[in-house]
């Protein structure tokens, strides 16, 4: 089940919840607020530490002892695994926990938390998966995301409308946890002002990867060299690997090369933001650089990206100076030279 699927349950009552569930996915801060949801159904004001348990790299008998034990004036218990070994891949559930676990007493919850991404051929989550507990977090997309972000915005006392939503969205990313962040940078900014607009986004909210490397492609396009090697020094500096940079910016070229396929197919605006799967306010912003780029040059700034990517995977190229390198390559490729 989904996120949504999640919160129906939960809108239902207590008695409609499985027994046993396994929280994972991505969105980590979606997913610390549906534990918080499902404490606040499940466990009385005041009663909280008499009827939930928290276990880490427990033995099976101690999540059957903490299943077994009947809850104190409450219609259910909570105990919270977190990040069991036999959901990561460096073990395997030993036959008691799987078989125990579809005869967990309707008085416990038993809820598997997964920080990491759980290894699904494992029999542990197979079972978990058979008695239909297992609740996926993905990224928020599309108008979902542009809603959360307006109605964090609504939150703080601040208007916010849907442009400068997915302009925010653009530039820092779609992980809900960073974008609480930022939208408090961005609000504080304002200071009194009613609502928020872009040049506030502008002067103090983080740029993600993503948006840097967006950021880097457009100083190449200008031939600003100098700007195009500080936005990559800084990414570094935050903590990006050249790897990382290089995968980005082959993934940056990419988008742009099928752009220009599609629009070499004559295709719609709503045809390549679905086949791309990117927000509208981002395609707007691909589109404008893809129209920087001849077919010639975007394909040769893909196979530059990608070749030398490649050497450096397999160990070819030494990683320090191959970024430096398809920069250099990629302005004496930019569109005009």
């Amino acid at each position: 089940m989904d996120r949504k699927d999640f919160c129906n349950l939960l809108a239902k009552g207590a008695g409609a919840l499985p027994s046993v569930l396994l929280f994972e996915g991505d969105e980590e801060h979606l997913k610390q607020t549906a534990l918080d949801a499902l404490c606040s159904l499940l466990l009385p004001d005041g009663l909280e530490d008499l009827n939930r348990t928290f276990l880490d790299n427990p033995e099976t008998d101690q999540i059957i002892a903490a299943a077994e034990t009947l809850p104190f004036m409450a219609e259910r218990r909570l105990i919270v695994i977190r990040n069991h070994p036999a959901l990561s891949g460096r073990a395997e559930a030993d036959a008691r926990l799987t078989d125990y676990l579809p005869s967990v007493p309707s008085s416990a919850v038993v809820l598997f938390y997964c920080i990491s991404k759980p290894d699904g051929r494992k029999k542990l989550y197979t079972a978990v998966k058979k008695l239909n507990g297992v609740v996926t977090f993905a990224p928020l997309r599309d108008r979902e995301l542009t809603s959360f972000v307006t109605s964090a915005f609504r939150d703080l006392g601040k208007e916010c409308d849907e442009r400068t939503a997915d302009f925010l969205v653009f530039t820092c990313g779609s992980d809900t946890g960073m974008l609480l962040t930022e939208i408090a940078k961005v609000a504080a900014h304002g200071g009194d002002a009613p609502s928020v607009h872009p040049d506030s986004v502008r002067a103090v909210a983080t740029p993600s990867a993503e948006c840097t490397v967006f950021q880097m492609v457009d100083a190449v396009v200008a031939g600003r060299s100098s700007r195009a090697f500080l936005l990559m020094r800084n990414q570094l500096l935050a903590g990006s690997d050249r790897l990382y940079m290089l995968s980005m910016l082959l993934r940056q070229f990419r988008l742009l090369q099928h752009i220009k396929i599609m629009q070499y197919e004559k295709r719609s605006v709503q045809d390549i933001r679905a086949a791309l799967g990117v927000p509208p306010f981002a395609l707007d912003q691909y589109i404008r650089q893809a129209a920087g780029w001849s077919n010639g040059q975007v394909k040769s700034a893909v196979n530059i990206c990608f070749e030398t990517e490649y050497a450096v995977k397999s160990g070819r190229l030494n990683q320090d100076g191959a970024l430096e390198a398809v920069m250099l390559k990629l302005l004496n490729l930019r569109p005009g030279k």
